[in-house]
């Protein structure tokens, strides 16, 4: 694991909003529709606007997917949605791509949760059902 930087804190994000932008995640992924067996990344605005979904069946490359579509088109700050546990590898990406939120709907390994910690990285799990487990970064949820 690689020593990662600080993220400034320039977002906030209603927790109101979470199921909301989780139904929609789920009703645009298609392909785990058709095959249950796929995972997706998706990034939403802020303000709970879906931006882009990308689908794999590894977590990692959904995940590399869609940090490549908001590379390339030079998104504003926002947040990753992830249908899986969130890994210290998720972490480091998304560190590393000044994206200050990102979420999944299992449970944050350990080293996930201690790298979130030490970058500032706002890192929930166990979102669904109307609720979540608020790993680290609380200062950037509104409740």
């Amino acid at each position: 694991a690689r020593i990662l930087p600080k993220l400034d804190c320039t977002l906030q994000f209603n927790l109101n909003s979470l199921d909301d932008c989780l139904a929609r995640l789920y009703a645009l992924q298609t392909l785990g529709k058709q095959t249950g067996s796929t995972h997706a990344a998706a990034f939403f605005t802020t303000q709970g606007e879906l931006m882009a979904i990308r689908e794999d069946v590894g977590r990692h490359v959904a995940l590399d997917k869609l940090l490549g579509w908001h590379a390339k088109n030079n998104q504003p700050q926002g947040i990753i949605f992830v249908t899986s546990r969130a890994s210290y590898e998720m972490v480091q990406k998304t560190v590393s791509c000044g994206i200050e939120m990102l979420i999944a709907i299992s449970a944050a390994t350990d080293l996930a949760v201690k790298m979130a910690q030490q970058s500032d990285l706002t890192l929930i799990g166990f979102a669904r059902d109307g609720r979540a487990t608020i790993y680290t970064g609380k200062e950037r949820l509104v409740f």
